[in-house]
Order: C-alpha cells, then structure tokens, then sequence
C-alpha cells in the first residue's frame, strides 16, 4: 500500500514533468505576457511606461520564437515556420504601430492566445 510520502512525491515528479516539457513552458510564457498585455491595456489608469514595458516584452518574446524558427535545426515543417516567422513581423509591426499609439492592442492578444492554443495541445 502506498503511504502518503510516496503518493505526494509521484504527484510532484508528474508535475515536474510537465512543467519541464518545453513546449508546455513556451506556452506558459506566451500567457504570461498575454495576461499582462490585456491587464495593461484594459486598464484605463495604466501608463504609457507600463504599456510600453509589456509590449517591448512581449516584442522580445517574438523576437526569441523568430530566432528559433529561423535556426536550420527547426524540426518544424518550412511551411509553418514560415507562416509564424510572418506572423512575427506582423507582431513588430503592430508593436510599432502601438508604441505610435495608433492600431488595436487586441489583435495582439489574439495572436498570442492562438498561439498558446497551439502550444498548448502540441503538449498533450
């Protein structure tokens, strides 16, 4: 029979599992700084400064995916990649078009739910 030591620490040793899959923590992050970029720009007391921050973040987080997706050991097929390295550039560009104060931050938080949508059932 198994003691409560043993039960604990199988559930820990699941969950550290999952929590080590890097599919699971790039969706993980994208959700993080998807819930910032909503919580910064639902809010309407919320600064340009904290705005700015949170997309310059989330920039740099595409700018990471980019990187990845461009490197030759990918496994990922060329057609996706490919697609995600222009939806990249869209997300720059819109991050720009932010900054100048003009576009829609909402697209962006679509964009990343889509995204840890994706991550998050290729983690299954």
């Amino acid at each position: 029979m198994l003691n409560v030591h043993t039960v604990a620490a199988a559930g820990y040793g699941a969950l550290d599992a999952q929590l080590l899959d890097p599919t699971r923590a790039e969706a993980l992050v994208f959700a993080g700084v998807t819930r910032r970029l909503e919580a910064a720009f639902s809010d309407p007391k919320s600064s340009f400064a904290s705005r700015a921050s949170v997309l310059h973040d989330n920039r740099r987080l595409w700018l990471a995916a980019a990187a990845a997706l461009a490197d030759d050991g990918n496994g990922m097929p060329a057609p996706l990649r490919a697609s995600l390295l222009s939806l990249a550039a869209f997300v720059d560009r819109q991050t720009r078009a932010l900054l100048k104060g003009k576009g829609d931050p909402r697209i962006l938080f679509e964009i990343n739910r889509r995204v840890v949508g994706g991550l998050s059932h290729g983690a299954r």
